[in-house]
């Protein structure tokens, strides 16, 4: 099976480049599964319905997202209309689900949405704890887990914990594409797979504006950068046989092949 995963969504810039990229990079990598966190994708804070409905009709099978899930008042009301659109399962609250479960190339596959605790600044229940009541609740013969977190030791330790009952662990949230992609006794996992989003930016913000507010102390907005954007995820390989991973390979797409 062939699992593609691409990270953080964000603005405009973000998401028109991988809506205009999608269906070539899943005939290029022969996509089995496709999987977008859209957790910046509307102004770079959150999403939308109409959002999440562009990105499945461009190809994506499951969108996740991360601590920006419900900062649009539109996908509050609307997350009933969003049947495989995730939100962090250790959050608190009933609304929408953390997990889904498709069936691909014949196999019961999970996609399940985590967020960390450490630096976050918000109220979540254990990552651990939720995930492993959910592993003993669920059958699924391939399980790919979005751990949407600040610190690449939380999600390590995560994936180290987990990875003999979990085929991959991808990180979001950091915007940062990190280089630590390996297979963890099966277990495909990197701290976190980048983002889709304005290249030219701090993170996807406004350079210039994000000088501003931390430099010159100003009081800004931290505006979406409308440079071109840059393509990050992953390739993820199991082996049919096992369900298990045997390889993950970081796709980094730049603006006009820029390669400083």
């Amino acid at each position: 099976m062939n699992i593609l995963f691409f990270g953080d969504v964000v603005a405009r810039s973000g998401r028109t480049e991988l809506i205009r990229q999608l269906p070539g990079l899943k005939e290029k990598y022969e996509a089995d599964l496709t999987i977008v966190n859209g957790e910046n994708a509307a102004h770079g804070k959150g999403i939308i319905a109409g959002i999440y409905q562009e990105l499945v009709s461009a190809g994506a099978d499951v969108v996740t997202t991360g601590n920006h899930v419900f900062s649009k008042k539109d996908i509050i009301r609307n997350f009933g209309n969003c049947p495989n659109l995730l939100r962090p399962l250790n959050l608190p609250g009933t609304q929408g689900h953390g997990y889904v479960i498709r069936e691909v190339c014949g196999k019961k596959t999970a996609v399940v949405n985590v967020i960390g605790s450490v630096f976050m600044n918000m109220e979540t229940l254990p990552a651990v704890r939720m995930t492993e009541t959910l592993l003993d609740t669920i059958e699924a013969d391939v399980i790919v887990v979005d751990f949407h977190g600040e610190t690449t030791s939380e999600k390590i330790t995560f994936a180290n914990y987990f990875c003999d009952r979990l085929t991959a662990v991808i990180g979001t949230h950091t915007h940062v594409q990190t280089a630590d992609e390996r297979i963890i006794r099966g277990c495909a996992f990197i701290s976190d797979a980048g983002m889709c989003g304005p290249y030219d930016s701090v993170l996807g913000r406004d350079t210039e504006e994000v000088i501003d507010r931390y430099i010159r102390l100003q009081n800004t907005q931290f505006t979406p950068s409308s440079s071109p954007a840059v393509i990050c995820g992953v390739l993820i390989q199991t082996d049919d046989t096992t369900n298990r991973a045997v390889r993950i390979e970081r796709i980094q797409i730049r603006p006009n092949d820029q390669t400083d």
